[in-house]
């Protein structure tokens, strides 16, 4: 698990990804899972698209993760929501093969509100076991 700031993000090693995108978005902190998002990196030059990151990391004060009796997977640094549509079968094939072991589905109403909930956390690290297939 790596802290980034604005300075410290590697551009050159997640060119498909920004810092403001994976920050928690009412701190501002950014504490990311190194393994994790050379993965979704990998998954993006995959896909051949760009992938649009819904939320990235949360920390546990975000009021998310604030109202859990334990804060989630976006609180660890190992998790992401994309935006995901029309491509969401050929997401879901790429995350199992790149070894993404929590995968969310929700791909119900509108659109522009589907997503995929990606994370890599191992099942001793965390109060849910995984691997894990959900959907929302």
């Amino acid at each position: 698990m790596a802290q980034f700031t604005l300075d410290t993000w590697p551009e050159s090693r997640w060119p498909s990804f920004s810092f403001d995108e994976m920050a928690c978005r009412e701190t501002g902190q950014c504490v990311i899972d190194e393994d994790m998002m050379d993965r979704l990196q990998d998954l993006r030059e995959r896909l051949g698209k760009p992938v649009r990151i819904t939320s990235g990391y949360r920390s546990p004060e975000h009021y998310i993760e604030a109202a859990k009796a334990k804060p989630g997977a976006h609180a660890t640094g190992c998790a992401v929501d994309i935006s995901c549509s029309g491509d969401s079968f050929e997401v879901l094939r790429l995350a199992l093969e790149l070894g993404f072991t929590g995968i969310g589905v929700s791909q119900n109403g509108d659109h522009r509100q589907r997503f995929l909930h990606l994370d890599t956390i191992q099942a001793e690290e965390f109060h849910v076991p995984r691997p894990a297939l959900w959907s929302y």
